[in-house]
């Protein structure tokens, strides 16, 4: 008979996606780009400083999404920055808040257990 428990059933999804989730990790936060791979981290985690107009931007994908308007993306370009530069470092902030969300729920399971 299979154990029905919810929590065993969260801990093995969560098994069958771990590979999916460093590949993501991987891809977004150390693949080739336009921006480096230190850039992307920082813009994910908001923990290291990052120059304006990324810093503030960055932020704002992190925190306040809803909130972005085309002037955000406007400033970027007349900071120099490419339209690639810049959907890479949305990328990285908003999987950075993600996979953050992911992590503190996955702790929050473990925790409960």
């Amino acid at each position: 008979m299979r154990n029905k428990d919810p929590r065993n059933q969260e801990e093995s999804t969560a098994a069958k996606y771990s590979r999916l989730i460093a590949e993501l990790r991987a891809g977004v936060f150390e693949g080739s780009g336009q921006t480096a791979p230190a850039l992307r981290r920082s813009a994910a985690t908001g923990e290291a400083a990052l120059a304006d107009p990324w810093s503030s931007y960055t932020a704002k994908i992190r925190d306040e999404p809803w909130d972005v308007t085309d002037s955000d993306i406007e400033h970027l370009k007349a900071a120099g920055h490419s339209e690639d530069e810049i959907f890479e470092m949305t990328v990285a902030a908003a999987v950075g808040v993600s996979l953050g969300a992911l992590d503190a729920g996955l702790r929050a399971l473990r925790d409960d257990a």
